[in-house]
């Protein structure tokens, strides 16, 4: 070592000697070091990086963060190249805590985190790169911040996982104080919380389906893997969604907190800090605002404090949601007759009635809706009707010719022909109905239960022309026919059988 060292001395006097025929000529010179004299090396950036403290008779009253603010913008664009082996660890980590070595193994990872390569380090270098980013050191916009710091989340949390928690919060945080766009935050578990609550709120403007996914992703227990939700899923999300709106009316008149009021309390106002955690300083006075997140939450921002409204946020799954959905499947399971049932410790009075409202009125309409109904074209009814007429027509030519050629007998009274029939019935008044005299005559022998073929035949009728005639006329007074023909004989739909009677008898 000590022949290295007086060979370095014999170079440095040879550039240095006094001989007075060497011109004196002053100019930089290289100052020759060792290998270990070069690792202990600082570059002089980062000793001016520290003597900010010492200069500034501000920095003595000022707190860490704002040191720290001051110094990261003073090194916001330096960058390093140096091989550092060692940890790293401080609560609330700055460059103040740092060794001259450890602040060249920051800088040159992080030199590195911006070219793209991201390399396992200290958890407190992983802050403070964080912390740099949240006041918006080395980016030029709020919004390429949020990216970079979301990015890089998504990047080292496969290297550990430690840093989840705290960037989930920080990013949020980053949205509301900077007032970007609401949809960066889709990706936060609250934010879901809160659209499932707001579906509740508003449950008369979602859908069933809708409804059903917002109670059960809050509720303890999970309906959508009960094995009679599998089999019957409409049906208990139509049981679900109108349980809820029942139970939503039945709290508006009956109690003084509504039914959502009752599962997750009221909304609330706190003090609320942001980047708790974190070391985070701003060189101005934030804006009095009001960022709305949607009609439950908001954060607020008076005179430099930060203040919340919103439901508080449950981390657990609702058990009052979870015992109304299992009440829901229990008594489903029962008015089903469903072979395996559940197990409940108690029933309320008030959910047994309303869900066994729900299930019957379901079952009903499920009943009532197995029935056939048949339905007529009317628009077709005016060509069936022509059609008919010219077959009418032929077969009263027909009849009129047996009557010239057959003379009745002298003791018989004369039958009127067709034609002569057609005339009395157009002379007929009309029904409130609207009905001819044969379609009043024909209706009154189908509600008395009597024959009326003879009534059809005397008048060279054919029965499905004076059916569709009659279902025209009264679908005015119904909306909807009120006899069926199938081919045999029409038959009166039972559910009109009484008004009709009134109508024609």
């Amino acid at each position: 070592m000590a022949d290295i060292q007086n060979l370095i001395k014999t170079i440095n006097n040879k550039f240095t000697n006094n001989d007075s025929t060497v011109s004196k000529t002053y100019r930089d010179e290289p100052i020759l070091k060792t290998a270990a004299q070069m690792a202990n090396f600082t570059p002089p950036k980062y000793r001016e990086m520290r003597n900010l403290v010492k200069s500034s008779p501000v920095f003595y009253a000022a707190d860490a963060a704002q040191i720290f603010y001051e110094q990261g913008k003073f090194m916001e664009d330096h960058m390093d190249d140096y091989q550092y082996h060692g940890e790293f660890q401080s609560y609330y980590p700055t460059y103040r805590y740092m060794t001259d070595q450890q602040l060249r193994g920051y800088f040159s990872w992080r030199t590195k985190v911006r070219d793209g390569i991201i390399e396992k380090t200290s958890l407190s270098f992983v802050f403070v790169y964080i912390y740099e980013l949240l006041m918006q050191i080395g980016v030029s916009s709020a919004e390429e911040g949020f990216y970079k710091i979301k990015n890089f989340w998504q990047n080292y949390k496969d290297i550990d996982l430690k840093i989840n928690h705290y960037i989930k919060l920080w990013l949020k945080d980053y949205v509301i104080y900077n007032g970007l766009e609401k949809h960066l935050l889709d990706d936060f578990t609250d934010i879901h919380f809160d659209h499932a609550v707001l579906t509740l709120i508003n449950c008369h403007s979602h859908s069933a389906g809708e409804v059903f996914s917002a109670m059960n992703s809050l509720s303890s227990y999970q309906l959508d893997n009960s094995r009679f939700y599998k089999l019957y899923s409409d049906d208990v999300e139509h049981v679900v969604y109108h349980v809820f709106a029942e139970l939503t009316e039945y709290y508006h008149k009956n109690r003084k907190n509504s039914i959502c009021e009752k599962f997750f309390g009221k909304i609330v106002t706190n003090s609320y800090v942001m980047f708790n955690s974190a070391v985070f300083y701003s060189h101005e006075r934030h804006k009095d605002c009001v960022y709305e997140i949607n009609a439950i939450c908001k954060y607020r921002c008076k005179d430099g404090k930060w203040t919340y409204e919103r439901f508080i946020f449950q981390k657990d799954k609702n058990k009052d949601i979870g015992e109304l959905l299992k009440t829901i499947d229990f008594l489903m399971r029962q008015e089903y007759d469903f072979k395996s049932t559940l197990k409940v410790d108690k029933v309320k009075k008030v959910y047994q009635e309303i869900i066994q409202k729900v299930i019957r009125g379901l079952l009903e309409d499920k009943k009532k809706k197995a029935v056939p109904k048949i339905e007529i074209d009317i628009s077709k009814l005016q060509t069936i009707r022509k059609t008919a007429l010219e077959t009418q027509n032929k077969l009263i030519v027909e009849d009129s010719e047996e009557v010239t050629i057959s003379e009745p007998a002298a003791d018989t009274k004369p039958v009127p022909d067709a034609m002569s029939v057609s005339k009395t019935e157009s002379a007929a008044p009309a029904d409130a109905a609207n009905l001819s005299k044969i379609e009043y005559e024909f209706m009154k022998c189908l509600l008395c239960g009597k024959d009326y073929s003879d009534l059809v035949k005397s008048n060279g009728l054919m029965l499905s022309v004076l059916v569709d005639s009659i279902n025209e006329k009264l679908f005015d007074i119904f909306s909807d026919m009120v006899l069926i023909f199938e081919g045999e004989k029409p038959e009166l739909i039972e559910d009109y059988e009484a008004e009709l009677k009134e109508i024609i008898l």
